[in-house]
């Protein structure tokens, strides 16, 4: 069990380590300019900076890439043999609970009253939000790719919804807690990551599907927050 589930994990850990360096490196330039904040709301800028999207957008961009390169889908169909042939009997629901385990820890911290960007009533809209849009753009790549065959070859979908809500909550976390506990901020990361070793070790999606969950994840939820804060600046603004 050990080695399967190494060569199964090892894309995912290797994705959160990408995730937390880079994100790790957005946190230093947002807290040198920490002060211009309030100025700096709603601003593109702050949530679609080439190094912040990069690593999703990439996501994304691989797994789209999969119906054109043949070697993508080979290491799908490499790994699905693998975990069926070692471990046709394993399955767990773990994952069902662990991906929401981010956006809890997050009404955790608001009932001990940890320091985070927003208010608890902001955190359920950003949630509700987030939701809604990452929802909403994953059941339209559903639709599409239930129609191009290189996505129909396991019986699994396109992408990981589990592993798109994982991510989701995680990015959240991050946004909250990146100013005020930037180490803690990261540890949303590790829930989802192993939501998307658990996919895939369910016999429940392929690689592909979930790292273009987990890229839609922190995509939709980046939106989320773009949105919101356009949305509070003008009403600052306003009562100015």
């Amino acid at each position: 069990m050990y080695s399967i589930l190494k060569k199964i994990s090892r894309p995912l850990l290797i994705l959160l380590f990408f995730t937390s360096s880079v994100q790790a490196q957005d946190t230093i330039a947002d807290s040198v300019s920490r002060a211009k904040q309030t100025d700096s709301i709603g601003k593109p800028g702050r949530y679609f900076k080439p190094k912040a999207v990069i690593l999703p957008a990439t996501l994304l961009l691989y797994s789209g890439l999969k119906p054109v390169i043949p070697a993508i889908q080979n290491a799908d169909d490499q790994i699905w043999d693998n975990v069926m042939k070692n471990h046709p009997d394993f399955k767990t629901n773990a994952d069902d609970y662990l991906m929401w385990a981010p956006t809890a820890s997050l009404y955790i911290m608001d009932a001990f009253k940890v320091k985070t960007k927003n208010k608890f009533y902001e955190h359920l809209i950003i949630d509700a939000g987030s939701i809604i849009v990452t929802g909403g753009i994953g059941f339209v790549m559903r639709e599409i790719s239930k129609n191009i065959e290189e996505y129909n070859t396991h019986d699994s979908k396109f992408p990981s919804g589990h592993t798109a809500n994982a991510f989701r909550g995680a990015e959240i976390v991050y946004q909250e807690l990146k100013h005020t506990h930037p180490w803690l901020s990261y540890s949303g990361y590790v829930f989802a990551s192993a939501v998307g070793v658990l996919r895939i070790y369910n016999k429940t999606h392929l690689l592909t599907e979930v790292l273009a969950g987990a890229g839609l994840g922190i995509l939709s939820t980046k939106l989320t927050y773009l949105v919101f804060d356009k949305v509070k600046y003008r009403k600052k603004k306003g009562k100015k």
